[in-house]
């Protein structure tokens, strides 16, 4: 038996990766055909730089085999030197679509600590916007070259469902639970919301996660929300002012809009996100596919640099300062103190109680299949996705999970693949959508 047999079984390395099969799919063109695999993947492209020749190299004797020969004569401190070379991005100036909410966190911090130019972005600058439906818009015609979005807007977009069908991968999630239901003052008591027909309610979005939480909140209660309550989309900017005038009796969406409202009498928190769906992802780092086969390297500098802020600020030990740095005209435009009480988890409910919420906030960037599967049973019990979804691979062509595990562990951080989803004390079981759909008495389907 030749020595490489004696290595893998069914593709897989002594190492404990699976090489072939990683290869293939990068030959074969599927959602994740640029990633970069490690040391591996750095010591193929360090010796094979021309594409074509690679990809021949790779079809003729396969990248296990190859390695492996390679890693016989090589020293493992020279794989991994290579490993951390940093490819110079084809386009040093990009274009980056931002929403001022909380969610920017890593996207500013990003930049604040240097981490776009430390990886080759030289020249980044922001595109800010209150509305998630501009910014869809933006990087579809390629105006920007990445963006924050709302999540599930890169699943719908990639569905062609209220756009032109374009596929959109999460490359990381900005942050987890960082929203809350808002009401407006007049409602102080009445906080039941079997009480609220007649409500109108204002979200960023009508695809958007707040969209969809707060119809699953409101359908838990018995109110159905397509005749009960009405929905009106206000850009992240505008809550407030819609809520003290009248125009909407409470809204759903990210902070500091809930906290603003706090700080400027219009409004009480009724609800912290956390506390319907704990870990819920609301807005994602994204980019169309296309663009990252035609940019791989601008690609992984601007994955790696937001995913060095994400792992930085989820640390509350480094959170001191940060809310200075958001609250900037440049960036969220809010006062400081509204800021700090969502970034520290200490703050005023509106209803004249102090609370400390210590992970009222998160920011976890790892991109979980399970997420995007339960917002897509969402999307079609409300029909506003129609026929046969095939949601387990749609999930995996979206959400870049492998690549935000690559990227994480060289930081040295481990995600929590296997995580479960409990929405509202009820665990969602990925593997079965169409049952879970049909087990609520309030839907469109």
């Amino acid at each position: 038996m030749a020595a490489n047999e004696t290595k893998h079984t069914h593709g897989t390395c002594s190492c404990g990766a699976n090489h072939d099969a990683r290869e293939a799919r990068w030959l074969n063109g599927d959602g994740e055909q640029v990633m970069s695999n490690g040391v591996e993947q750095a010591l193929l492209h360090g010796l094979f730089p021309d594409p074509t020749t690679r990809r021949n190299v790779l079809r003729a004797v396969g990248a296990g085999v190859l390695l492996d020969a390679l890693s016989s004569f090589l020293p493992i401190d020279s794989l991994k030197a290579l490993a951390q070379e940093r490819p110079v991005p084809e386009k040093s100036d990009i274009q980056i679509g931002m929403i001022p909410i909380t969610c920017a966190t890593p996207l500013v911090m990003a930049e604040h600590l240097g981490h776009f130019k430390k990886n080759g972005l030289t020249g980044v600058k922001f595109f800010k916007t209150g509305a998630p439906g501009i910014i869809r818009d933006k990087l579809l015609n390629g105006e920007l070259d990445l963006s924050q979005q709302v999540m599930p807007v890169p699943i719908t977009v990639s569905m062609g469902a209220g756009s032109v069908a374009d596929l959109t991968n999460v490359l990381t999630i900005q942050n987890q639970h960082g929203s809350s239901l808002v009401m407006a003052m007049k409602h102080k008591d009445n906080r039941d919301p079997e009480n609220w027909r007649g409500f109108r309610f204002g979200v960023p979005f009508e695809q958007s996660q707040h969209a969809l939480v707060l119809r699953y909140f409101l359908a838990e209660h018995g109110i159905d929300p397509d005749n009960d309550v009405s929905f009106r989309v206000v850009p992240a900017t505008e809550y407030v002012s819609n809520l003290r005038t009248g125009n909407i009796d409470g809204f759903y969406g990210g902070e500091p809009g809930g906290q603003r409202a706090v700080y400027e009498g219009a409004g009480y928190v009724h609800t912290l996100s956390r506390d319907l769906w704990e870990g819920h992802p609301c807005c994602a780092f994204t980019a169309r596919a296309a663009w990252i086969k035609q940019y791989p390297n601008t690609f992984l500098a601007a994955y790696r640099s937001v995913v060095e802020a994400s792992v930085f600020v989820s640390e509350p030990a480094n959170r001191t300062g940060i809310a200075a740095i958001l609250a900037k005209p440049e960036y969220l435009n809010q006062p400081e103190i509204v800021v700090e009480q969502v970034i520290s988890g200490k703050y005023a409910d509106g209803l004249g109680n102090v609370l400390e919420v210590k992970d009222r906030i998160v920011f976890n960037p790892y991109p979980h299949y399970s997420m995007a599967i339960w917002f897509m049973t969402q999307l079609k019990r409300w029909d506003m996705i129609k026929g046969d979804i095939n949601y387990k691979e749609i999930a995996e062509k979206v959400m870049l999970a492998t690549e935000a595990k690559a990227r994480m562990a060289e930081l040295g951080v481990v995600p929590d693949a296997n995580r479960k989803e409990v929405i509202m004390g009820r665990t969602f079981d990925p593997s079965k959508p169409e049952e879970y759909i049909q087990s609520f008495k309030i839907r469109r389907v």
